[in-house]
């Protein structure tokens, strides 16, 4: 019999699952600015490999160019207290070691919801916060910004 690997079931409780990635700190984010998560997500117990988000910002013009949110992911140090190297903050984003992603988006001058996803990779086994830095051309709304956060292993017992 030949082995076959599937997916398995992602984080949350049932499949395809998504769960809260960030609280209010999003809300109000100036262009050129970035958030760190306030949702530890903890992968020490499931350990599963591979993430993904999906955000939706509400009410926002996006600016010139190509409008994008960073995405970063930076896990918990062997201190049990340092997320990534600890300097981020406002307007400091963290190191490109830590980057995971780009959501781009088309650029447009009329203010309506972003919808976007991306894949955050491989996850590390251990806890980890994730980051955004707005690079979209104007500040987030100040409330009904979402990012959520979903996960997934293999099962090879396919």
């Amino acid at each position: 019999m030949t082995a076959k690997a599937i997916w398995s079931q992602p984080l949350g409780t049932a499949p395809s699952a998504w769960a809260a990635a960030f609280g209010a700190e999003i809300n109000s984010l100036a262009a050129g600015s970035t958030a760190v998560s306030s949702v530890v997500i903890d992968n020490t117990a499931n350990l599963y490999t591979d993430g993904w988000v999906s955000l939706s910002l509400a009410t926002l013009a996006t600016g010139p160019g190509t409008p994008y949110v960073g995405l970063y992911l930076l896990p918990l140090n062997q201190d049990g207290v340092t997320y990534g190297d600890g300097t981020v903050s406002g307007t400091v984003a963290p190191s490109v070691g830590y980057w995971v992603d780009n959501i781009t988006f088309a650029p447009s001058l009329a203010s309506g919801t972003r919808v976007g996803s991306g894949y955050i990779g491989q996850l590390p086994p251990t806890k980890f916060v994730l980051a955004v830095v707005n690079e979209m051309g104007n500040a987030f709304a100040a409330s009904g910004n979402t990012i959520s956060f979903a996960s997934d292993a293999l099962n090879l017992n396919g």
